[in-house]
């Protein structure tokens, strides 16, 4: 294909030859384009059709446990804030005074009103307006004709799985619960959540910028193919497949036996400790690991031993903020007794992401190269079939005429 003779589908950010042949079996397809992974009109078109249309993992429960406890999210371009109600439910709210538009809520922490910097516009933590200081003069809170009853913050529309809260920005959504069926279908019969505590701060994957566009994280966790190649501490699945349910999510599992699984997880440590494994691994005899890309950006990551919830929250065509809690079975995750060991998870999963973030520039930095010249992506028919789903998920939103 000449990288300069393009034909658009209408409504499209892609040519026709370039989804029909993304739409071919994968020993065959094409992936997304270059300018897919740095073009803004392509960003702006993900933000309306992606991340405002369909459910969204933007932050954790865990981030506000308290009455009063607030936290700004930023998610392509949205700026949010999540707030622990009076009620102890979870509100969300857009980050934007009703007045002249400032931004609210710059950082987490605790409060009982939530105040504008600016001229002092004053909230509750159910979002109606309190005071408007000196609005009808000095000392005059209020002023006639001013209805404050209005002018109430814009709120989100939410709900929550596990620890982490989704949003549905334009609210029209299907409901939280019917999107999620299918994952919870696939996990819960072998993941017992009950049995899980999240860890103490500053344990875990914890929190990093990329400066890769937010597919680029994606894809670069949604396969195994490059685990020997780019970690020290992974090795190929011989076991594996892949995970798919249409658009709700991609992803793979793998099997494996329960020592080799300690190796591949880092759940024994120095001092002779092991995590404990979840009982239908004990009762088997065989470790299964399923990873679950939630489309568009969340990632439930369910190991033998532990679960990791991660999030790919874009901050623009070109930056993406990660973040992502763990969580331990039982005891495992607050003892002092298992302190040497969670410390040495969390100091292997830091070496894992530092090894990804190497060969993620250089794909991002070579994405405008491609584009001109016209070269596409391929993809591997045994380990990236869950990445061809999700990027002809990607493709099927930003074809999509409304």
């Amino acid at each position: 294909m000449n990288a300069h003779d393009k034909s658009f589908v209408e409504g499209s950010a892609l040519t026709a030859e370039e989804l029909a042949m993304l739409n071919r079996p994968t020993c065959e397809a094409q992936g997304l384009p270059g300018r897919a992974y740095y073009d803004p009109a392509i960003f702006e078109l993900e933000r309306q059709r992606i991340f405002a249309a369909g459910w969204v993992g933007i932050g954790f429960a865990s981030d506000v446990p308290n009455v009063g406890d607030v936290v700004p999210v930023s998610v392509a371009g949205w700026e949010l804030i999540l707030v622990r109600a009076k009620d102890n439910s979870i509100k969300c709210y857009h980050n934007i005074c009703r007045h002249r538009g400032m931004k609210l809520v710059k950082e987490k922490g605790n409060v009982r009103t939530i105040r504008c910097s600016y001229h002092c516009w004053t909230y509750g933590l159910e979002g109606n307006l309190l005071a408007t200081p000196s609005i009808g003069g000095a000392n005059e809170g209020q002023a006639p004709g001013f209805d404050p009853s209005d002018l109430s913050l814009v709120s989100v529309r939410t709900g929550q799985y596990l620890d982490v809260v989704f949003a549905n920005l334009d609210g029209s959504a299907e409901e939280l619960e019917t999107y999620l069926a299918p994952v919870r279908e696939r996990i819960e019969s072998t993941f017992d959540f009950k049995l899980l505590k999240p860890t103490p701060p500053g344990t875990g994957r914890g929190s990093r910028n990329f400066a890769v566009n937010w597919k680029v994280v994606l894809e670069g966790g949604i396969e195994d193919y490059h685990l020997p190649f780019v970690h020290k501490s992974f090795d190929h699945s011989k076991d594996y497949s892949t995970e798919m349910c249409g658009e709700t999510y991609s992803g793979f599992s793998s099997r494996r036996s329960l020592s080799e699984a300690q190796k591949r997880y880092s759940t024994k440590a120095a001092d002779g400790h092991e995590l404990p494994f979840f009982p239908k691994m004990v009762e088997t005899g065989v470790a299964e690991t399923v990873v679950l890309f939630v489309f568009p950006a969340t990632i439930i990551s369910c190991t033998p031993n532990y679960v990791s919830l991660s999030l790919q929250l874009p901050l623009g065509p070109e930056l993406t903020h990660y973040t992502s809690k763990t969580y331990f079975i039982g005891d495992s995750a607050t003892s002092d007794e298992y302190k040497k060991l969670r410390e040495e998870n969390t100091i292997y999963w830091k070496q894992v992401l530092d090894e990804d973030d190497g060969p993620w520039r250089e794909v991002q930095k070579m994405a405008r190269n491609r584009e001109e010249v016209g070269i596409p992506s391929r993809f591997s028919p045994h380990w990236e079939v869950a990445l061809h789903n999700f990027q002809k998920t990607v493709a099927s939103k930003l074809s999509a005429t409304k």
